[in-house]
């Protein structure tokens, strides 16, 4: 599954404990319903931050 994030993202989410992981020597592993959740909240987020672009412009 490829997630379309940056490294730094990867990071990120999982110092906030926002993602939950398992680390390997160096490298990191990711339970597929962990990453699903994620990306249903980032989908909601970016929809979220749409309308609001769209209020903002007087598109909605």
């Amino acid at each position: 599954m490829r997630l379309d994030i940056s490294p730094r993202t990867l990071q990120t989410l999982r110092d906030t404990g926002r993602l939950a992981f398992t680390r390997l020597q160096r490298k990191f592993y990711y339970k597929p319903g962990d990453v699903e959740k994620l990306m249903v909240y980032v989908g909601i987020r970016r929809k979220e931050k749409e309308v609001r672009e769209r209020r903002k412009n007087g598109n909605l």
